[in-house]
């Protein structure tokens, strides 16, 4: 009996991981006839709005790839807290490289309170003309054709919000290679696994097409200001109000190189604790998700040859699943022998971290954000400095 309990919630662990993995691969070329089923709509005029806070690895790259979007009719907004950032040379070069794109740097200053992206947004939204607005993160990275294949979802199914998985590329250090496998087997997986089986719209802000009209409705970005995971909340507002929101899996790169171990750390402590705020049912049952510790801890308690062979077995099952959703989506990596070698240590490695994240929102309810620490209660409603308010 005491063997089966530990082998019981194991099976489930592992159950609902291969169905992280098989989704996650079902539709890493997005959803099967999207482009057989184009609209034959004209081309509405989109705004790509890129707030900008550092320079991001390969940014050069990333930047020149929304310049070389296949699609008639779009501007790019660039928002920087001021002139003096070193990324703004880097945009002056690209407008230099591909004049007829239409391009801009707006200078936007960096908010004090309330939520530093948005506050940028809302800026950037101030100068835009397009009917719709492309938010993307600037590490990203995308093909020639994902903008027309976002705007293809959004005239098809007339949804106001198309949001967009993440794969991941550029891996080098462990950090790096740490955050990419987080990024595709855990965040993406877990939005491609609550889509399809539970109709559950997690918006994720590294990539979403939104109406601008239908956002005006709600007040524009402005109206999230107050929340740190505005791309989850933007989703929730929507959702409740049964305004469609669609994806056809139009999959975007996050590219992380250089990320150090302590930097990839953090991020996912940031996560955890905006997820334990949003969710907190859902946040507990994380737990579950962590078959590696959880066979630790049970082979610790069983002791023996038992114990032994469900932590080898759980660490071989963990191991094959992730290698493989990792290295089918990000096809990139699958080349780089030091990558694939130092997979299952990283995969490991990250468990192992993410075990240690699991406790820190139950203890402090700050986060490090964008050059600042910011306090959130529920649903990531940012607490205001003393003496201000959330009005």
């Amino acid at each position: 009996m005491i063997f089966i309990i530990p082998l019981t919630i194991l099976s489930l662990s592992f159950l609902v991981l291969t169905g992280y993995t098989f989704f996650t691969i079902r539709y890493r070329n997005g959803s099967p006839g999207n482009r057989e089923n184009q609209s034959t709509k004209p081309f509405p005029p989109v705004s790509i709005l890129k707030p900008l806070r550092k320079k991001d690895d390969q940014i050069e790259k990333n930047l020149e790839s929304y310049f070389l979007l296949d699609y008639p009719d779009y501007e790019i907004l660039f928002g920087v807290d001021s002139c003096d950032e070193p990324v703004t040379e880097i945009i002056g070069l690209l407008q230099a490289s591909y004049p007829r794109v239409s391009a801009r740097v707006i200078v936007t200053g960096h908010a004090d309170t309330g939520n530093p992206k948005i506050h940028k947004l809302t800026l950037l939204a101030e100068e835009a003309r397009g009917t719709l607005y492309w938010v993307s993160d600037s590490n990203t990275r995308v093909e020639k054709n994902t903008l027309a294949r976002l705007v293809d979802e959004y005239l098809g199914k007339n949804a106001k919000i198309i949001f967009s998985p993440i794969r991941s590329a550029g891996s080098r250090s462990i950090g790096s290679i740490i955050e990419n496998v987080y990024f595709t087997n855990f965040v993406s997986a877990n939005m491609i696994f609550a889509w399809k089986l539970f109709k559950k719209q997690i918006v994720i802000g590294k990539s979403i097409l939104v109406e601008r009209d239908t956002l005006d409705y709600f007040g524009g970005f402005h109206y999230f200001k107050d929340y740190l995971a505005e791309d989850y909340m933007l989703g929730k507002a929507y959702a409740r109000s049964k305004i469609p929101i669609s994806t056809n899996f139009t999959w975007v790169i996050n590219v992380s190189q250089t990320t150090t171990l302590k930097d990839a750390f953090s991020r996912m402590e940031r996560w955890a604790k905006l997820r334990f705020h949003l969710s907190l049912h859902f946040y507990l049952l994380e737990l579950f998700l962590n078959p590696v510790m959880l066979a630790l801890i049970f082979s610790l308690l069983m002791g023996g040859n038992r114990g032994l062979m469900i932590l080898l077995g759980s660490l071989f099952l963990k191991i094959v699943l992730e290698c493989a959703g990792f290295l089918v989506i990000n096809h990139e990596e699958r080349g780089k022998f030091r990558v694939v070698a130092m997979l299952p240590f990283c995969i490991i490695l990250k468990d192992v971290l993410l075990f240690i994240v699991y406790f820190t929102p139950f203890f402090s309810s700050t986060v490090n954000w964008r050059g600042g620490k910011i306090r959130i209660g529920r649903n990531t409603l940012i607490y205001p400095k003393t003496g201000e308010s959330l009005g």
